[in-house]
């Protein structure tokens, strides 16, 4: 199980893939209580050296300490930093939750607007046409000076609502 997102140097200065970050051995022993070298051996295919330096460095950082000869448990820090990580990790997937809900209100509220745009749209070229379907004879008549202020209404109206829904769209 090798973690191919995290790279070091080895000995001889080639890259090489990390086997185990320090928080995936913690969570191992975390999970298993007591560990030896060959544990990790077999968790995280290191070799039997390597995994005495790894629990070496751990005991000398303070997050483990030995129980019985070549046997390890955590140390208060080793929980301590557990802990603090996952509370760390809880936080962002919430935030990551509370902005994906976010996204998804911003975009219903988009959909919405579009919709309200299009049926706008949709009034204004009926009346347009209504407009510049009235003959000559129509718009010469007595009444013809009334209807055409009521058609100027319906497009002020039509036309202040389609900037109103411009506005709330940015």
């Amino acid at each position: 199980m090798i973690n191919h997102k995290h790279w070091h140097y080895d000995r001889h200065w080639e890259w090489q893939p990390i086997k185990a970050r320090k928080i995936e051995v913690l969570e191992f022993i975390d999970g298993n209580e007591i560990v030896t070298a060959h544990d990790l051996v077999n968790e995280f295919g290191y070799t039997y050296n390597s995994a005495r330096c790894r629990l070496s460095q751990l005991r000398k950082d303070g997050y483990i300490e030995p129980l019985l000869r070549g046997q390890w448990c955590l140390a208060n820090r080793g929980y301590d930093k557990i802990y603090y990580l996952r509370s760390l990790k809880e936080k962002v997937e919430g935030e990551k939750r509370e902005q994906e809900k976010e996204v998804k209100r911003l975009k219903r509220r988009v959909e919405e607007l579009e919709s309200r745009l299009s049926l706008v749209h949709q009034r204004l070229v009926r009346v347009s046409e209504e407009i510049n379907g009235m003959t000559v004879s129509q718009l010469t008549r007595q009444g013809a000076r009334l209807e055409l202020e009521h058609w100027r209404g319906r497009l002020v109206r039509l036309v202040a609502e389609a900037i109103e829904l411009i506005r709330q769209g940015k």
